[in-house]
């Protein structure tokens, strides 16, 4: 399993809950091997983020795909 992480980084903290899933929907539409996304709250840990997002795909290619897109 290959993951990629997203942060909210120059989100608005109101959006990032959308823009995770806007990404996660794209992944489902366009990379064969997503096998879905989890979002955790990192605000008690993290001085600069307060969401992160972890995808996960079988095959590099679209882990790589993704990333391009999205990051």
């Amino acid at each position: 399993m290959i993951s990629v992480y997203l942060d909210d980084s120059g989100i608005a903290y109101e959006k990032a809950e959308q823009h995770f899933l806007n990404a996660a929907n794209w992944a489902q539409e366009q990379c064969s091997s997503f096998l879905g996304y989890h979002v955790q709250d990192v605000s008690d840990v993290s001085l600069q983020n307060d969401l992160i997002a972890q995808y996960n795909f079988q095959l590099l290619k679209d882990a790589e795909w993704f990333t391009l897109k999205w990051k």
